[in-house]
This record gives C-alpha cells, structure tokens and sequence, in this order.
C-alpha cells in the first residue's frame, strides 16, 4: 500500500490536454498539491501537457513508474493495463466509471482486469474511484483540487465514495490521508486496515462503508487494530430491506444491517450512524485524550443548556460528574444565598454579581477538573459581535485552565452567539479544546473517547474459538435427560448426512443441543398414543403434546400445540384431536410424530443461529414465545462468543430487569443462561452446515434454564 499512497514515481494514462477551470485535469492538481516525484504522461495527440513531455505508449516511456494512475473509457483501461503490466508496473489506480458499477458488460470487464492482475501479481485501486490523498507527503490522485493541510492530523478515511475526500469540511473535518475504494475490485478494506495497523502517521481511522467482502477476514484484522487505534465506521444502507426471509424465528430476527451491527461490535468499532456524528466522533478523537470514565462536568452559562446536556448524557451514555464541595465552597456567593450549585451549574448569576462571567468560568473549570470524579468538561457560554460585551473573551481564560489540566482531561465546548464562530476557531487552537456546533455533537464526541477506552482495557474480542476439550461437560443448571443419558459428543456424519439439506424437528434437533451440553426438556416423540401415555405417567403430570412436522414448522400458529395436560385421558384425546387436525389441514404432509413433553414454566427466551455468508454463524438471544417477532427484544453477537460477551448480550436486553426477578420471583439462574449461549456458540462454531438454529422457547427459571422446543435449518 505504501507505493498507492506515496509512490517514488507515477505514470498517468488519460490526462485531458486542456487546463485550468473546468478542465479536471489529475495531473494540475497532483502537482498542486505538492507531489514532487517524476511524472510520466501517456498522450496519443499532444507533445506536452503544463510542461510535461507525453508519450505516445506505456511503452515508449524510459523509466518504470511505480504507480499508474488511469482516467480512460471503460473499453480501453483492460489493454492500459495489459501494458502497464508488460512495463514492469504492478500498482495501478482505475480512476474509469462504468465497470460493476453500471452494467453487466461493466461488471465482465472488472471481472477479467482483477483475473489479468491476479494472474501477473498486480494489485488495483478502484474502478471508480478519486484514488488516493496523503497531506502528509502531497500525493493526490484526485481530478478535483482539495486544498492540502498544512499541518495534516492523523485520521486516514478508508471510503467506498470520493464525496467524502471532496467533502471533507462536512464529513470528519480534516483528514491526514484519504484512501477510496470505488467498487474495490481488489484494494478493499483489509488491505487499507493492514496499511494503517504499521502506518505511524495514521492514529485514527475513520471507515466509510457501503458493503463487505471477506467478513470475516475484516473482523479479525480490525478487532487486532481496534484496542490501540480507534476504528470509527460509517455503514450506509441500514434499512430492513437486506434482510431475508428464514424459516426460523432467528432468520426472521437477523436482518442485513443486525449483522454489521453485530460484527462491529465484535471487532470493537465505533459505529456512527449519521454525517453529523461522524463529524463528531472525529472531531473529539483528533482534539481529546479518550475519557477514563463517564462522568461529565457541564459548566454553563444558561440553565436551560444545563437540562439539554443532561439529556445528551443519557441519550449518548454519559453521566453528569458529582460536584465538588470545594467547588462550592469556592464559588457560591452569599449575596444571592439562593443560588445552590450542583451538576449542571449555571454560573450566570455568579458572573453577573461577581463582575466577571469569564472569571467564575475559569475558577469553576479548573475547581471541577481537579477533582477525580470528573473525566471531562463540557463549558457552554456566549461570545457576543456587540462592542457592549467584549468582556465575554475566553481564549486566555482556556489556556490558563488547560496549562492546570494536568491529567489533559478533555475540555468541550459549544459557544453561541453572533460572535461564536470567530471565538470557535480561536479555542479550537488550544491543545486538549475543542468547539463543536451543538450541546449534542459535544457529548456525541466525548461518549465515543469513552467508549474506545472502555474497549481498550476490554482488550480484543476472540474471533476464533479458544482450544477446548473434545467433549463438552454438562450446562450450569442442567437437567436429567431420561434413563438413556446424555451423550457428549458432536452429532455423528451420518446423522449430519441424513440431515443435509433438510429441517431438523423434535427430539432430532433437541439431541444436538444436548450434546452441546445445552439443557433441555425431557420428552418423547412417537406416533403411539398409549406410548405417549405410559411415557407421561413415569415422567409425571402435567405434560404438552405438539406436532413434529416439516410442514407445521411454527406449528404454534398452526394449533399444533397443547398444554397443561394433566392426566393420560386428556392426553390419549388430545392426541387423536391433534393428529385428525394435522390431516385435515394438511393432507400431503409428512408427520414425523407427536411429542409428549413434560410440562415447564419460567420466563420464556429465544437463543438461536443464523450463519450469515460474509460474517459465518450469529448468535440470538432475547425474548421468546409467539411474540418474539413483535417485540423483537434481541442482542445478536458473532460466533464465538466469551462467557463475558454472553453475560454483556442477556443483560442488555429489555427482559433483563424481569430475569432479576421482581414482585417476589425468584431471579432466573444467569449462569446457567450464559452457559447455554457459550455451549450454542460452540455448536455454531463446529458445525458450517447448521444454517439457521432456533431454541424457542428456552424457560429461564431460579434452578437453571431448559431448552423446549428446536428447530435446526441444514443447508
């Protein structure tokens, strides 16, 4: 990646002979922003373009540049390249629309320009594509002139999109190095993750992404990246749109975007979700050292931003800091002895009576960042264009603070007023200061530093399953199984064999989970109702009978299921009544059998599987039962997950607070939740060919958990 983003020399193939406004011209703007290496020009008409002597061929060109950079139409880049290749060249930016972009025939020639690189050990940039911008070396390949940093930070944008190099002012504000994709033919962002892993000049990394190629290879690159630099991503296209149709209650509950949530997550990313947070997060990254906790001082000039920034905190995951009592011993002045000072403080009053606003800000900061509650500092006041109020200047008064921040706790603020903007640019300039446009983008920016250092100490998730023994012992609150006992071993291949392709029901699909060591009811599957009945009589009182059917897969809807029974009359009449219902309503089906079941109870939960083709096995937890779907109160985690990352999955869900245990309930047994999910991932792991898994429901209860009724899709 080095020679994309600082070659010692660049050939450029399509340059526009005509200059200046409008032209478009890559090579006016490459010397405009300061690249200084050798440039050669391949131009079939014109002996020389700004002073650059062209050459007629690739060929006909003395030296072998490092870089070819292309501009041609679509048809003539294959052959471009075919003599760029026969030069020597091996590093080539597509700048050329019209490929996968477009059409099919776009789509035929991308497809045989990477089978050309492969086959001759080149590498591409692109198509369609701006290329690349380095600010800190005055490289661009860029057609549009972007003014160069003078004094580059160390934020590399990896973008599917060269709006966001054009736009940088709306997008992160400033950037170091810039690196578009287009439709990554090649160069994707695993390549662009590796270069910023070892690059010294790239301490933020800012991802733009509209799709995703080697998922998983990108989740382990990124998680070994994310815990020492922080990895803010963009993923546009979050609409429900992407989900597919599964024949589970997991597939219906893991949608496109689920997935990227859940693979983010596991890589550590900071995930923004609009251009404004972006701008933030970036913003606060560049200017501020991560917080070290969440509490957050918020000093104002106006009470009613005080109540804002409280809601801030809570919508972004902050929390106001405990106000000093030397603060207020400090500050409050007898005067007006009905002025108390907490957390947000308005410090209005104070200046008005005490002469100097500016004066009781500065006492007030350096009082509350002195105190080990406080992690950060949100100051809001006004800077005013009136003459009348020229007193309200703060560029020294935050440098003498900031001299006293000796731990460089970060300082925020947003200025208002007709003389904000001028006062903005001026604070923005003090080291460990930062302005941002609103009370919002302030505590946006300062939660993401949290959160990056909470998953710095965290460290990396596993993407790979630790080595573990080849039998999986029982689950933590496991039940008895029946006199047949419970095997500990994987599902053999003929029974893999037998399931291939097909739908796993009943005591088929529960059998796997016990050889996981996943919990569940003891039951029977049989199409003997006085075997059923005897079955009941020994496991005891009271039982359920369901349908097994690959046609009655939610046979809850189909009125496949009946609970509460109580004695094996009910349960012999029962049977007959399911059975004729299953015929009448579906003639040609295939009953596998009935299950008799012995009858649970506990909060119902869903655990499940779905195996996304980017990412591999998902993991599900949240509520069960026949409203899984409507409330849709689910955590999804990439395959494997920690005993930690379990716990983290169940007690974020909005059931949690039910599984603790309220009105006199005992709390639901966690451990043995977060055994079953472990377990479940395990399962996930060894076993590509499970397509989509479905426990629902799983009873959580004081003694353990149990898995009732699973459905296992094979593909």
């Amino acid at each position: 990646m080095e020679a994309f983003l600082n070659p010692k020399s660049v050939l450029l193939v399509g340059v526009t002979r005509q200059t200046g406004v409008g032209s478009y011209n890559n090579l006016e703007v490459m010397r405009r922003y300061g690249y200084e290496g050798p440039i050669y020009v391949v131009h079939p008409s014109v002996s020389e373009i700004l002073g650059h002597r062209t050459y007629r061929s690739v060929a006909e060109v003395p030296q072998v540049p490092e870089l070819a950079v292309i501009s041609v139409g679509r048809d003539r880049v294959l052959p471009v390249v075919q003599d760029g290749i026969r030069k020597g060249i091996r590093n080539f930016v597509v700048i050329s629309q019209g490929f996968a972009d477009a059409d099919a025939e776009g789509r035929a020639l991308q497809d045989s320009l990477v089978e050309l690189c492969r086959q001759n050990g080149a590498r591409i940039l692109g198509p369609n594509t701006m290329g690349i911008l380095n600010a800190f070396d005055g490289f661009s390949t860029a057609f549009i002139d972007i003014a160069r940093d003078p004094s580059p930070p160390p934020l590399t944008l990896v973008a599917q999109s060269g709006v966001l190099q054009v736009g940088i002012e709306s997008f992160t504000g400033r950037l170091g190095k810039a690196i578009d994709i287009g439709n990554g033919c090649d160069i994707h962002f695993v390549d662009a993750l590796r270069y910023c892993a070892d690059d010294p000049q790239t301490e933020i990394i800012v991802l733009h992404m509209e799709g995703m190629r080697d998922g998983r290879t990108f989740v382990e690159v990124a998680a070994s990246i994310a815990t020492r630099k922080p990895i803010v991503v963009l993923k546009t296209g979050r609409s429900h749109a992407g989900a597919q149709a599964a024949l589970s209650h997991t597939g219906s509950l893991v949608g496109e975007d689920a997935v990227f949530d859940a693979a983010f997550q596991k890589a550590g990313l900071l995930r923004v979700r609009s251009m404004v947070e972006l701008r933030a997060v970036s913003k606060a990254l560049l200017h501020f050292r991560p917080m070290e906790g969440p509490n957050l001082a918020v000093l104002t000039a106006t009470g009613a931003c005080g109540i804002m920034s409280a809601d801030a905190c809570e919508d972004f995951g902050l929390q106001l800091a405990p106000f000093p009592d030397k603060a207020r011993s400090l500050l409050e002045n007898p005067k007006i002895s009905w002025h108390r000072l907490g957390n947000p403080v308005d410090l209005w009053p104070l200046g008005m009576v005490g002469g100097s606003f500016p004066d009781v800000l500065e006492k007030a900061a350096e009082t509350v960042l002195a105190h080990e509650d406080t992690h950060a500092v949100l100051a809001i006041f006004p800077r005013m264009a009136s003459p009348l109020h020229d007193n309200l200047r703060f560029e020294e008064v935050l440098r003498r603070v900031q001299e006293k921040n000796v731990s460089r706790k970060p300082f925020a603020c947003w200025v208002y007023g007709d003389g904000a903007r001028e006062e903005a640019e001026r604070l923005d300039r003090i080291p460990g200061v930062a302005c941002f446009p609103g009370i919002d983008e302030a505590v946006m920016g300062l939660a993401a530093t949290y959160r990056f250092r909470q998953r710095s100490r965290r460290g990396a998730s596993k993407v790979v399953p630790e080595q573990r023994a080849a039998d999986i012992g029982p689950a933590v609150g496991a039940k008895a199984q029946g006199p047949e006992g419970v095997s500990s071993t994987a599902p053999s291949p003929q029974e893999k064999n037998q399931a291939q392709g097909g739908v796993l029901l009943g005591e088929a699909a529960l059998e796997w989970l016990r050889r996981y060591g996943i919990p569940t009811a003891p039951s029977l599957v049989t199409t003997d109702p006085q075997e059923a009945a005897r079955w009941a009589q020994e496991a005891g009182f009271p039982v359920v009978l369901k349908v097994v059917s690959p046609q009655w897969v939610h046979k809850s809807d189909m009125g496949g299921v009946v609970t509460g029974i109580q004695d094996a009359q009910a349960l012999r009449r029962a049977f007959d009544d399911l059975v004729r219902r299953f015929r009448t309503a579906s003639p040609r089906g295939e009953l596998t059998g009935l299950q008799v079941q012995k009858h649970l109870s506990g909060w119902e939960m869903l655990f499940g599987i779905k195996r996304d083709p980017q990412f591999g096995p998902v993991l599900v937890a949240g509520m069960g039962g026949i409203y899984a779907e409507v409330f849709q109160d689910v955590r999804r985690a990439l395959a494997p997950v920690s005993m930690e990352e379990a716990r983290e999955m169940i007690m974020s869900l909005r059931l949690y607070p039910l599984l603790r245990g309220v009105r006199g309930q005992p709390p639901a047994h966690l451990d043995a939740l977060v055994d079953a999910l472990v377990h479940l991932s395990d399962l996930a792991w060894d076993h590509p060919e499970v397509a989509e898994l479905d426990i629902n429901p799983l009873f959580a209860s004081a003694d353990g958990c149990c898995a009732v009724d699973c459905r296992i899709v094979i593909g």
